[in-house]
């Protein structure tokens, strides 16, 4: 079987508000229409759990207070400003933590963030079983309303193969509300070659604006996949703050290749569930 030269893996689930992106009218199968010929691969996964694992409120419970932790290793991590504004929230989150040691939530959502996580880690191994050298990452809630345009950015994108990249492509939070602002400056040899005016930025040290829409080259994505399976399963978390977890432990292995971060900004993806 030829190699492809894209993957594209697509989270989504059984009554998922977004189910339109598991099919042939969704984004990754609109995406891979752009490459005609090119035998683009696409990959739908429903979240899934056949692990036969028990779920118990300790861990509920050891899942909140775990959350809470790497949210602030996170904000040390990217040197962010805890001014005012990040403190009033997380004070709230930590008040909203004390009232969840009284009145938990079920063991429900620890089952699902395990699922999304299994989900997402299922897709990054088929995606380097490819071979292709760009895997994409989609999760159904990202919505794109010019593909063409995605699919002619990326190409700018291409050159950086044979190098450890991780490409930002959704619009969750802004760069500010994320505190990486400090972090950015301009790619000195990328530039978005789509139909819509965009700016590609490089970051000092790797971030994510959630896991709705990431490319990644195969030797990125061979590291995080590495880092990601070396992290204890207990405590769960949600998947976007594992990712936060592996890409902090990458950047302090002296002994690995730098792993290149770059964001597209304005995002040709919108996550439209944090709109």
């Amino acid at each position: 079987m030829a190699v492809p030269p894209l993957f594209i893996g697509v989270v989504s689930h059984e009554g998922s508000r977004y189910a339109v992106n598991q099919g042939r009218d969704g984004l990754a199968t609109r995406l891979a229409a752009e490459f005609p010929g090119s035998q683009v691969q696409v990959s739908v996964r429903d979240l899934f759990d056949d692990s036969g694992r028990d779920v118990d409120a300790a861990m509920v419970q050891q899942a909140l207070t775990a959350e809470l932790q790497v949210e602030r290793s996170w904000a040390r991590f990217l040197g962010r400003t805890r001014g005012p504004s990040w403190w009033m929230t997380h004070l709230g989150r930590q008040g909203k933590r004390l009232v969840r040691r009284a009145a938990p939530p079920g063991t429900a959502s620890i089952r699902r963030l395990l699922n999304i996580e299994y989900a997402h880690l299922w897709l990054i191994e088929q995606g380097l079983n490819s071979g292709a050298p760009w895997i994409v990452i989609l999760e159904d809630d990202g919505f794109c309303d010019d593909v063409g345009d995605l699919a002619a950015g990326m190409s700018a994108f291409y050159p950086l193969a044979d190098c450890p990249v991780m490409v930002n492509l959704s619009q969750s939070f802004s760069v500010a509300d994320l505190g990486i602002t400090h972090l950015l400056s301009p790619a000195s040899d990328v530039t978005w070659t789509g139909t819509k005016v965009r700016a590609v930025f490089e970051s000092k040290k790797p971030v994510t604006n959630t896991v709705c829409a990431i490319a990644y080259t195969r030797l990125g994505l061979e590291e995080i996949s590495t880092a990601l399976r070396d992290l204890p399963e207990q405590p769960v978390l949600p998947i976007d703050w594992k990712l936060n977890s592996a890409l902090m432990s990458l950047a302090g292995r002296k002994s690995e290749p730098a792993l290149r971060c770059l964001l597209v900004e304005p995002a040709p993806i919108v996550q439209m569930s944090m709109q």
